[in-house]
């Protein structure tokens, strides 16, 4: 009775066709065909009437026939009619055609310029193939709509394509109040990871006018106000993120920056607290990964001078990162030797430094390319060892050093450095023996490197 009452009461090639046809679709009868027919039979020659019938299939999820009344909307045109490429178009993309789907896009674009819908669509579908392609068809919509505002659009297709220093750069061109909400997110996600903290945080608090319990712009509205200083601002995001938000999945992340902005406003307790957090949550995918953690925490106990707990820190984060560095295993001998400046126990500093010193002893044999600079640091160890040369615990390491200096052509400023130190107390040590004629000639090689060095100058003045 429906399907028969449509029939007689519409057909006159307006809207209430289009109603009818929808009225159609929907009770999803046995003899569609059939009750179509009258309706194709009255419009076949409209092409926005068989256009707007293939619509109405297609947002009923009915492919099929929407591919049948868009290529009837082509021929009611003679292939002219725009927005039926445009329908094709969606459902070639639907089946995950994005190839086709672009080649229907640019056919509507063809026959109309100004049909910005082709563009964005041809320009989401292309992204997949080529994003820099999808962005110079947005910059042809530029061209032939100059009031189509599409840097929005190219920064969102350069986001998803994963390029998020150019889709900054494109969303920079839009003022952050004509964004829409996704695209907030997107450019302060992309401001954010590109270093550009002051626009993540504008985008953020733009974010949060609509949605303040957004976690997203909360998170990202903390991490950035750590980054540019903003201690408090970002302690007071800290207790919105955990308290007044959302949806909000806290992640190891979340308590490592909790508890570096604790850390730079001096509440070390509860920075301790939240690096704690961070360990108890990070794993293998971490985006921050565990050792970073443990010389962070490290860090953090050294600045506070429990150097105990700096020591154990950092040993972990040695035993938790593959390959290491010299500079990371030097750390541990720097915690050593900070400890033993520290300690007014001699017996405490002196354990210390050589504890400092068997590191570098290590590090001379794995790491034979810093040979230099690790026999330069034994050798002002084991002078620190050494009240008034007593002992003369340092002299074979400051001959090792000029051994390996002397005869270098291509010495570096901080070699030479080095090398003066060597001689230096070469020089010292040669005079306290009583060895003037040693000392002159230690004095005589410093003056080479130095020329007015005062204390070489004063041993060459001896009689």
């Amino acid at each position: 009775m429906l399907g028969f009452g449509t029939q007689v009461n519409a057909q006159d090639g307006t809207k209430a066709d289009i109603d009818a046809v929808k009225r159609i679709i929907s009770s999803k009868p046995a003899d569609l065909e059939k009750q179509m027919k009258p309706y194709y039979k009255e419009n076949r020659k409209n092409a926005e009437m068989m256009y707007a019938f293939g619509r109405a299939f297609y947002e009923a999820g009915d492919t099929a026939n929407a591919r049948i009344y868009a290529e009837h909307a082509l021929t009611a045109s003679k292939n002219k009619y725009a927005p039926a490429y445009v329908m094709l178009g969606d459902i070639a993309a639907l089946g995950d055609d994005g190839g086709a789907a672009a080649q229907y896009y640019d056919q509507a674009i063809y026959y109309d310029k100004k049909l910005s819908e082709a563009y964005r669509k041809y320009a989401m579908v292309y992204r997949k193939i080529d994003p820099n392609g999808a962005a110079r068809k947005l910059d042809e919509l530029k061209a032939n709509c100059p009031e189509v505002n599409v840097d929005a659009i190219k920064g969102h297709i350069y986001m998803v394509a994963g390029d998020e220093k150019s889709a900054y750069n494109e969303f920079k061109k839009v003022p952050i109040a004509q964004l829409d909400k996704d695209y907030i997110n997107e450019f302060a996600r992309a401001s954010y990871f590109q270093g550009h903290f002051e626009d993540a945080l504008a985008a953020c608090e733009q974010g949060l006018k609509d949605k303040p319990r957004n976690a997203t712009f909360t998170r990202l509205a903390m991490f950035s106000n750590y980054e540019l200083k903003n201690y408090d601002a970002a302690k007071a995001y800290i207790y919105k993120y955990f308290n007044e938000t959302d949806s909000a999945k806290y992640s190891e992340y979340d308590h490592y920056y909790s508890a570096l902005i604790y850390d730079a406003l001096g509440e070390q307790q509860n920075a301790f607290s939240e690096y704690d957090k961070a360990l108890a949550l990070v794993n293998d995918s971490s985006m921050i990964k565990k050792w970073a953690i443990l010389k962070t925490l490290s860090d953090a106990y050294l600045k506070n001078k429990d150097f105990a707990k700096a020591t154990d820190y950092y040993k972990q984060m040695l035993a938790n990162k593959k390959d290491l560095t010299y500079d990371d295993e030097e750390g541990l001998a720097n915690i050593y030797t900070k400890d033993g400046d520290a300690s007014a126990d001699h017996a405490k500093k002196i354990e210390m430094i050589k504890k400092a010193d068997e590191v570098y002893a290590q590090l001379v044999q794995k790491y034979p390319s810093q040979e230099i600079y690790s026999t330069y640091m034994r050798a002002n160890l084991n002078n620190k060892l050494d009240k008034d040369m007593e002992k003369s615990l340092a002299k074979p390491y400051y001959e090792k050093l000029a051994s390996l200096l002397a005869g270098k052509s291509d010495r570096t400023k901080g070699q030479d450095t080095m090398l003066k130190t060597a001689y230096h107390y070469l020089m010292f040590n040669a005079y306290i023996n009583k060895n003037i004629d040693g000392a002159k000639a230690f004095a005589g090689k410093i003056l080479q490197i130095d020329p007015e060095y005062n204390a070489a100058l004063q041993i060459q003045a001896l009689k």
